[in-house]
């Protein structure tokens, strides 16, 4: 019996591949995403600090942004207010260079106020020129300080003077005024006193004809110097009233310095000086208050 032979030819076999489905090719390609995803998220090991970025909602955005812009408008608006009282107070100390001095007051406050942005937005500057800014700052805010100083004193001593000048004219005129009316209420008493002598002395000596027609007519001149008296006292009690009011305008003067007064009375000290250190408090704090708000609104900004 014959044996089969056995066909060793090798047989050609193409393995098919599977062509790319893109759709898995996608899914695959999140689905390593979120992994990476979750690692990144993940909780760190000990010893490790793990630190989240922050996220700032534009509603922080805008509330950041409306702080600021406060700061700067109350800055500026405390800035120019101190500029004017100074360049005011220094326009009155020097008198004689009223334009030169309101120019240089000008451009004293907008070096200042500019000095002081520069400083809040630049912290990487060379730390000889941020002195010497500092420096200039606080020379410029002694000299804003002596101007509001100047001001406000004589706004105090103008005010407290002219009140005080007006109720004492009025009450000199009236003073000299009553003492004339006085005088002659004193006159026309010792007249009518002299008449009433006179017309004692005449009745003393009898009834006759010429007694009693010299008696009625020092009655007659009695009674004219009587309706006088009347009239003049009349004019003397309206002086004293108008004295009166006169009086009264001078206590409400004087009430002008009420809160000061009290504020004296509770620390042991007289009225002006109480006066001279609550202005030098309200002009070393008006441009410090500006100062500061608006270096703040700087370094926010």
């Amino acid at each position: 019996m014959a044996q089969a032979v056995e066909d060793t030819t090798p047989t050609k076999i193409t393995q098919l591949r599977p062509k790319p489905d893109p759709t898995n090719a996608e899914r695959q390609r999140r689905y390593r995403a979120k992994r990476r995803k979750r690692r990144a998220t993940a909780e760190p090991k000990s010893g490790v600090t793990r630190v989240t970025p922050t996220t700032v909602t534009p509603v922080t955005l805008r509330h950041v942004g409306g702080v600021t812009a406060a700061t700067l408008v109350a800055a500026l608006s405390l800035g120019t207010c101190s500029g004017a009282f100074s360049i005011s107070g220094l326009t009155a100390i020097f008198a004689g260079a009223f334009w030169p001095v309101i120019g240089l007051g000008v451009a004293f406050e907008i070096g200042k106020l500019s000095a002081v942005a520069w400083l809040g937005q630049r912290n990487a500057a060379s730390r000889v020129l941020r002195l010497a800014l500092v420096a200039l700052v606080a020379v410029l805010m002694v000299l804003n300080s002596i101007g509001v100083y100047g001001f406000l004193s004589r706004a105090h001593l103008e005010h407290t003077l002219a009140g005080d000048l007006r109720v004492a004219a009025r009450a000199a005129d009236l003073d000299a005024r009553i003492t004339v009316q006085a005088n002659i209420l004193a006159d026309l008493d010792r007249r009518i006193a002299q008449i009433d002598a006179a017309i004692e002395k005449t009745a003393d000596r009898g009834r006759g004809k010429a007694a009693m027609d010299l008696a009625e007519m020092q009655r007659k001149n009695r009674a004219e110097l009587a309706g006088t008296r009347i009239r003049e006292a009349k004019n003397l009690g309206d002086l004293q009233v108008a004295k009166a009011t006169v009086d009264g305008e001078r206590k409400a003067v004087e009430a002008d310095l009420g809160p000061v007064r009290y504020i004296a009375t509770l620390i042991g000290s007289t009225d002006e000086q109480t006066m001279r250190w609550f202005i030098l408090v309200v002009a070393l704090l008006l441009d410090s208050a500006a100062v500061l708000l608006l270096l703040a609104a700087s370094r926010r900004w």
